[in-house]
């Protein structure tokens, strides 16, 4: 008991300190993103709530969350990385090997507004219908946006055209510029900037489970009768990181989340993570449902998703 004591002793006097592993989340975009505010807020309270784990973020942008997948790779022990819905078109494209990779903890989808200049938001989606084309602008061909005007334009027989951008940010950006786009999903809180100086900006419905707090009267897409894909956040690991590793790590996160709460999710980046649903969902769960929704609606509407490019 004394040797103990004295080496324990001896320890503390030396100054020795045994440090956090640090866990890189790599961030598939830019740190202009809506979602990088609850992302920095859940690794702040995370590394809190203990002292094992130091989370850090390094944004990668680029390459549709290539780059992040890859930069994760090179050091599978102690790294995280960022999917969005463009996960299932860059494993289908062989850019990446979809079972490299697991989920450990999802922000959910994103409670985007279907933004457009030639409808109306009285009467939502349907005042699309008599149209002739739907100009898409986004961030990749059979993207949600792509999918959910494909889905629109089957309803009406309307043609579809896709323009690639940088960001939805960007297209939102040229759409109140007067560029040849009249359809694309963007946050409510940036279609309200737009729409001050742009009163030709309509919000025809929100891409999620609920309605959004800044637009309560406009309806979801699916409470007007479509069945789309949201764009949605997860955060992966690759495979060779420890099974007990990352069950540790979900943890963590997860109690993160559930500290900030579902508000501050909606009100700073219009997210709605599934934890906070009814009925709750696991990050595996709910990551494997939405890669397994995008598989699905790629491969039907494959042929309009070629066509477009």
């Amino acid at each position: 008991m004394i040797k103990r004591f004295l080496a324990a002793c001896l320890l503390v006097s030396s100054g020795i300190t045994y440090a956090a592993e640090t866990i890189s989340i790599q961030f598939g975009a830019s740190a202009s993103q809506p979602n990088t505010a609850p992302y920095l807020k859940t690794i702040e309270i995370a590394n809190k709530l203990q002292n094992k784990y130091e989370f850090v973020l390094e944004f990668k942008p680029g390459a549709n969350g290539v780059l992040a997948l890859k930069a994760m790779d090179q050091s599978p022990q102690n790294r995280l990385a960022t999917v969005a819905p463009a996960f299932v078109e860059n494993a289908k494209s062989g850019f990446i090997n979809e079972n490299d990779y697991v989920p450990v903890v999802t922000q959910g989808d994103a409670c985007w507004a279907i933004i457009t200049n030639i409808g109306e938001t009285a009467k939502g989606i349907a005042s699309l219908n008599g149209q002739k084309e739907i100009t898409v602008g986004g961030t990749g061909f059979g993207n949600a946006a792509h999918i959910t005007a494909i889905k629109v334009a089957e309803k009406y027989g309307i043609k579809v055209r896709y323009i690639v951008y940088k960001s939805n940010y960007d297209a939102l950006v040229n759409m109140a510029g007067g560029q040849p786009i009249n359809f694309l999903l963007e946050r409510p809180a940036n279609y309200r900037i737009f729409k001050e100086k742009n009163p030709n900006l309509q919000i025809l419905g929100i891409n999620c489970n609920k309605r959004s707090p800044l637009y309560p009267d406009v309806k979801t897409v699916k409470e007007q009768g479509f069945e789309t894909p949201t764009i949605f956040f997860a955060t992966v690991a690759n495979v060779k990181m420890p099974a007990e590793k990352r069950k540790e790590i979900t943890v963590i996160l997860e109690q993160a989340q559930d500290k900030l709460g579902a508000q501050y999710f909606m009100e700073t980046a219009d997210m709605s993570p599934p934890q906070f649903g009814t009925p709750k969902q696991t990050a595996e769960d709910f990551f494997v449902n939405k890669v397994l929704q995008m598989k699905v609606l790629t491969h039907r509407y494959e042929k309009q998703i070629n066509d477009a490019k």
